[in-house]
């Protein structure tokens, strides 16, 4: 039995259409979008299949969607056997990842999703800041362009593989920054995303995740979580807990999550819509074998012809 790594997508990897299969095919699917749209309050399950994109793309849909996907797969995947080492996510995916480890359960972590959103939406107003990815230019250099611009504040916000880095932080700021490193040489591209995620500006909306989460009772992990905070494994639920708010203020060091799991797995399964983090995996970790897992038939495809 090969040791298996299971990781679970960000915001950014909804697409109209998604799921749609796997409730047809899989009862354990269709039960778990029945769920949500209880939870939630709306029919999710239609906007997933039908759309349309512009409102599937918005935070308050895209991200609990995107967690309801990756579930339904995770539940699918149990059936057939399959039992990871460790588990890990991009931003948003990790509380994918805490489901999966059993620290929250369906309704707890769709809860925490909405909450998490509406505080980091809600940190500062539209259009005041935002995030670029810089290409082709390692991190040692980001950050040291980047120093005269920490106080506005701009940071390296997501480490998502060698020669690909997102800066996070207010307008101009990140405009004279990202001007800085296109002298620099680095190819910059700003992204379409509605704020300074992963950076100290989400504060405010961290102190409302802190608020939010303060009754709840989170349980310890089954799995090794790899923390985007830390790039360390945490299995105690104290913490967590308290990892929760301070991950939306801190950097997702993704290049060093996947380092670690290439050091104790054979195999790295992305589990969820798209297949960004797949492609992450194999510029990080090329040795590490990685499938994507996001339909009926590639489930299908990996159960079958790996023994689990």
């Amino acid at each position: 039995m090969p040791s298996i790594a299971l990781v679970f997508p960000g915001q950014g990897s909804q697409k109209v259409g998604m799921g749609k299969d796997l409730v047809d095919a899989f009862p354990q699917a269709k039960a778990l979008f029945e769920r949500a749209n209880d939870v939630l309050g709306r029919d999710i399950q239609a906007l997933c299949f039908d759309g349309p994109a512009e409102t599937l793309t918005l935070t308050s849909n895209a991200q609990p969607a995107i967690f309801i996907m990756s579930a339904a797969l995770l539940e699918i995947l149990k059936t057939q056997g399959v039992t990871p080492s460790y588990v890990a996510g991009h931003s948003l995916g990790e509380i994918t990842a805490y489901y999966a480890a059993g620290v929250v359960d369906f309704e707890t972590a769709l809860k925490i999703i909405e909450a998490r959103g509406n505080g980091m939406a809600a940190s500062v107003p539209a259009g005041e800041s935002g995030m670029a990815a810089i290409m082709g230019m390692d991190l040692g250099t980001i950050e040291s362009i980047l120093t005269p611009f920490k106080d506005r504040p701009v940071v390296a916000a997501n480490l998502n593989c060698p020669g690909q880095i997102v800066i996070s932080g207010e307008k101009s700021g990140l405009e004279e920054a990202c001007a800085a490193l296109k002298t620099g040489g680095a190819k910059v591209i700003p992204l379409a995303v509605s704020g300074a995620f992963h950076s100290p500006l989400m504060q405010p909306g961290s102190k409302a995740l802190a608020d939010f989460i303060k009754p709840l009772e989170l349980k310890s992990a089954q799995i090794p979580i790899i923390l985007n905070r830390t790039a360390q494994p945490e299995k105690r639920a104290d913490e967590l807990k308290a990892n929760l708010p301070l991950q939306v203020i801190s950097p997702v060091r993704w290049i060093e999550t996947v380092q670690h799991l290439a050091d104790t797995v054979d195999t790295v399964v992305e589990v969820g819509p798209g297949k960004v983090l797949t492609g992450l995996v194999k510029k990080t970790a090329p040795q590490v074998a990685v499938v994507s897992v996001n339909d009926v038939q590639s489930v299908t495809d990996w159960t079958t012809a790996v023994p689990v």
